[in-house]
C-alpha cells in the first residue's frame, strides 16, 4: 500500500508590514515598497490561483495586514481558507519580555473579531521565539505552531510546554522567498521546489509549501504563479492530498491519542 502524501499550502500574508515595523510608511518608496504589490493585486491573484486549483490553504495573518486587506481576508474565508495568526505587526517576540503575553493575546483576539473564529494556528517569521512563547500559545488555545524548520514532519510540542499542540514545520527549500530573494528565475525556483517537494513526500509523506504575495521575494506576479500551479499539479499527479494546518493538526492529535490509548 502506498503511504499517504499530504501537502500543506501556506501563505504568509505580508505587504509593507515587515518594512513598516522599523521605518515610517511614508519612507517606503520604490524597492522598499515591494510589499504594496500585495494590496494592488498580488494577494488577489494568489487567491484566484488557489480557487482554480480547488485548494484550501492556510493564510497566516499579521493584524497589521489583516486590517489593510479586510475585503481579501473576507474573500479568503468565503473560499474556505483557514485564517491563522502571525502576530500583530512583525514584533520581535524574544524582545518583548513580560509584554509578550499581552501582545499574543491581542493578536488572537483581533483576528477572532475579524474572522468570527479563534485561530487554531500560529506562525512567527520575524525572529526567534522566547522560552515562554509556546506555553503562552497553548494557554491562548492554539492547537498548532508552524514556525520551526527543525524537522521534516509534524511532531508534538509537549516537551516545549505545548501539551496537546503539534508543530507543523515548514521547509526553506519549499519557500518562495528562499529563492526569489536571491533573484533566481522562475524556472530555477521551480526546479528547487520539485527537488525538495519530491524528496519530502517520499521520505515522510509531508511537505509544506510557503508562499508570499509580494512582488520581490513572493509569487504575486503572474509568471511566478504559473510555476506554483505547475508544482501543485505535479504534487496532485503524485497522489498528494492538500489540507489546511488546522485539519492536519487535528489529524496528528487524533493519531497521537490513538497510539497512547
Amino acid at each position: 500500500m502506498t503511504a499517504p502524501k499530504t501537502v500543506l499550502v501556506t501563505l504568509n500574508v505580508q505587504g509593507i508590514g515587515p518594512e513598516a515595523a522599523t521605518q515610517p510608511e511614508t519612507a517606503l518608496h520604490g524597492r522598499d515598497a515591494h510589499g504594496r504589490y500585495t494590496y494592488g493585486g498580488g494577494l488577489a491573484r494568489v487567491l484566484d490561483m488557489l480557487r482554480r486549483q480547488g485548494i484550501r490553504a492556510t493564510l497566516f495573518w499579521p493584524i497589521f495586514e489583516a486590517e489593510r486587506c479586510r475585503d481579501l481576508l473576507e474573500q479568503s474565508l468565503r473560499d474556505g481558507h483557514e485564517a491563522a495568526s502571525q502576530g500583530n505587526a512583525f514584533e520581535d517576540l524574544s524582545a518583548l519580555g513580560d509584554r509578550e503575553a499581552e501582545v499574543l493575546e491581542r493578536a488572537r483576539d483581533r483576528l477572532t473579531q475579524l474572522t468570527g473564529i479563534a485561530p487554531q494556528g500560529f506562525r512567527y517569521t520575524s525572529s526567534a521565539f522566547s522560552a515562554r512563547t509556546v506555553p503562552l500559545l497553548r494557554q491562548l488555545g492554539y492547537r498548532y505552531d508552524s514556525s520551526a524548520i527543525d524537522d521534516d514532519a509534524p511532531y508534538a510540542l509537549d516537551a516545549d510546554g505545548g501539551a496537546g499542540m503539534v508543530e507543523l514545520p515548514w521547509s526553506e527549500g519549499l519557500c518562495d522567498a528562499t529563492h526569489f530573494s536571491r533573484r533566481v528565475t522562475q524556472d530555477r525556483a521551480y526546479a528547487h521546489w520539485v527537488e525538495q517537494g519530491d524528496a519530502l513526500l517520499a521520505a515522510d509523506g509531508y511537505a509544506c509549501l510557503t508562499l508570499h504575495p509580494r512582488a520581490d521575494h513572493g509569487v504575486g506576479r503572474a509568471a511566478r504563479l504559473q510555476k506554483v500551479e505547475q508544482l501543485l499539479e505535479r504534487f496532485r499527479a503524485a497522489g498528494a492530498e492538500f489540507t489546511t494546518g488546522g485539519d492536519l493538526a487535528a489529524r496528528a492529535l487524533r493519531q497521537a491519542r490513538a497510539v497512547i490509548g
